[in-house]
């Protein structure tokens, strides 16, 4: 599963590279940038709206759904399983017609308390597969976007480090992924099998494990290049 992961982003080459106009952009919801974005956080979420264009947007990294009368639901939903999302009553209305792409620079599993990093290997940033949904406590209240991100079964490298690794889309496939009037139980398998492939290129290398509120270039630094000179 992916529990943290890399907002190394400059959010306007996000928007080209998705296709998100310059109206499309709400700058002032996005996350500013950081190494370790972590559950609960904001995260960057592009989505087609319903007013048929594409936006990017910050969004809580944990998906409630919108018929939920809490925003703590007592279980984590910061992952969602593709092989059962369509079925499970949290994610399945968001499978159908609010799915994302979560960008990102790269991302964290863990290899029991050892963090390793996966990127791409000339850093261009990765389209992970996402849900959304809007929810509000009350009548009146605010509406805040939420969203989780999809997982799959671990391949090549990432095997080694955990059983879980997130689901990545590929370029030819965003506009099918966003498109609303399609129901993710149909293009899943698709999205699947082709983004498998790109997981399975990503460099990847064990990075130390940051204090408590840690941020930096160091989070994502190899081990050995993260630790302080031993002059004595």
């Amino acid at each position: 599963m992916c529990r943290r992961f890399s907002l190394d982003l400059d959010w306007d080459a996000v928007a080209r590279d998705f296709g998100v106009d310059d109206d499309g952009i709400d700058a002032t919801a996005l996350p500013e940038r950081t190494f370790r974005v972590e559950p609960r956080q904001t995260i960057g979420v592009v989505a087609s709206g319903r007013d048929g264009k594409r936006h990017l947007s910050g969004g809580d990294w944990s998906l409630v759904p919108s018929w939920s009368e809490s925003r703590e639901l007592g279980y984590p939903t910061y992952n969602a399983r593709m092989e059962s999302a369509a079925r499970k009553p949290t994610f399945r209305d968001a499978m159908r017609g609010s799915r994302a792409i979560i960008p990102t620079a790269g991302y964290f599993e863990f290899k029991g308390r050892r963090p390793f990093y996966f990127h791409a290997s000339d850093d261009a940033p990765l389209a992970m597969a996402g849900l959304f949904s809007w929810w509000r406590a009350e009548a009146g209240a605010p509406w805040l976007l939420t969203a989780t991100v999809l997982t799959c079964a671990a391949v090549g490298g990432a095997a080694e480090v955990h059983d879980r690794m997130p689901l990545l889309v590929p370029a030819g496939m965003t506009d099918a992924w966003l498109d609303r009037s399609v129901d993710g139980s149909e293009i899943i398998a698709d999205v699947h099998r082709a983004g498998v492939p790109l997981s399975g290129d990503l460099d990847h290398y064990e990075v130390a494990e940051p204090a408590p509120g840690e941020d930096g270039p160091r989070c994502v630094a190899p081990l050995a290049d993260s630790a302080p000179p031993r002059l004595f």
